[in-house]
């Protein structure tokens, strides 16, 4: 895990790339930005149709002017041409090409990627992962987006594509690598279960709670609520499982993953807000208790689960440190804990980056610039 990530970048022909799984993705991305096929990279240059020139323009107009405004016009139109030309505006200058980060490097199993883009003057910008695509967010010159790589994912390559447009629709960048996804050996432990909640291991309780909770952090939300490293969810308490962790049951085959860390503590005890955020939900499921999920904005979530209390309400702003809720055992638990979750557009990921200064995906950081992603700009090239 100590290597540097490989990042091999490929040029991709129309050939190569309409007859791969990855043209849907790459189409999705153009209507991302709100484009047409007038965004595909690979497009023919089309102009409009021509319409009347300003003398035809002038012609058909004077056959509708009576003499009198036909005579004041022509006497305008000698004190016009006595006027010296007025001079020629002058083009605007190119923009200068985008610089496109991913971050971290190596990427691993359980980590949010961060794409950035540096593109002064552009209009819009886009990128595609594997099949998914979507528009990236905007901060003064910065592009940005996450995606969040699941502890699960399949090692190895993944396509990651990057497109940028002026304001005027005009494409300064298509870039596509494939990123690669190192794989993490996690650990794993068997959880004893006892008989009041053997019910709650059905595969479809675990379903139920999944589902009923997905709305409420995959929606992306354009403002960023949320600034810098996130601050632990229980100041003083300790840390008992790590997120990752294969999970099996009473002896049982290994069924999940761990899809946060858990803070031990007394039942009671508070849970703070990490960082700013709205509370998109707050409620109870038989596997989770009771719980809330913060929305912080730019596709990053949290989520709080086995509280004895959920104190902030659903739609509420919560601030950094305000108490959110209280340590419980509901739901599925052998003990009080905490059960904290980081979710990126949907997928979890590992929470202990994010209460790390050095290692939180910050989108206003000063990208490194061993992160840059280098390759050919499609956008310049026939194919």
């Amino acid at each position: 895990m100590g290597t540097r990530n490989r990042v091999r970048v490929h040029r991709i022909t129309r050939r190569r790339l309409l007859g791969s799984a990855a043209a849907a993705g790459i189409s999705a991305l153009l209507a991302a930005c709100g484009g047409t096929e007038e965004l595909d990279p690979f497009a023919p240059a089309t102009q409009p149709e021509p319409g009347p020139s300003p003398p035809q323009q002038e012609a058909a107009a004077r056959q509708e002017r009576p003499l009198a405004a036909e005579a004041a016009s022509g006497q305008q139109e000698s004190a016009a041409q006595a006027e010296p030309p007025a001079q020629e505006q002058q083009a605007a200058p190119a923009l200068p090409t985008p610089r496109v980060y991913v971050v971290p490097q190596p990427l691993t199993q359980g980590q949010a990627l961060l794409v950035l883009v540096d593109a002064p003057g552009a209009g819009s910008a886009a990128v595609t992962w594997e099949t998914e695509s979507f528009a990236l967010l905007r901060e003064d010159d910065r592009f940005f987006g996450f995606i969040g790589v699941d502890a699960v994912a399949p090692p190895g390559p993944a396509a990651l594509g990057v497109g940028v447009w002026d304001p005027d629709w005009n494409q300064l960048l298509w870039m596509s690598a494939f990123i690669e996804i190192q794989q993490v050996k996690w650990t794993s432990d068997d959880i004893q279960v006892d008989a009041a909640n053997i019910a709650l291991l059905d595969p479809a309780v675990r379903e139920f709670d999944r589902e009923l909770r997905r709305p409420f952090q995959t929606e992306l939300t354009s403002a960023r609520h949320w600034r810098g490293v996130f601050d632990p969810p229980v100041p003083d308490g300790e840390i008992t499982a790590l997120y990752g962790e294969l999970r099996s049951f009473n002896g049982g085959p290994i069924t999940d993953y761990h899809s946060g860390i858990d803070y031990g503590g007394p039942t009671g005890s508070p849970v703070i807000a990490p960082n700013e955020g709205v509370v998109s939900w707050a409620g109870r499921t038989d596997r989770r208790g009771n719980g809330l999920i913060i929305d912080h904005g730019a596709g990053v979530y949290s989520g709080y689960y086995h509280l004895s209390e959920a104190i902030a309400e659903e739609g509420r702003r919560v601030a950094r440190g305000q108490t959110i809720g209280l340590i419980g055992a509901t739901g599925l638990a052998t003990g009080p804990h905490l059960h904290w979750e980081v979710v990126v557009r949907g997928v979890t990921v590992d929470p202990i980056p994010w209460i790390r200064a050095r290692e939180v995906p910050d989108p206003l950081a000063e990208p490194d610039p061993a992160t840059e992603l280098r390759g050919a700009n499609l956008a310049d090239r026939e194919t």
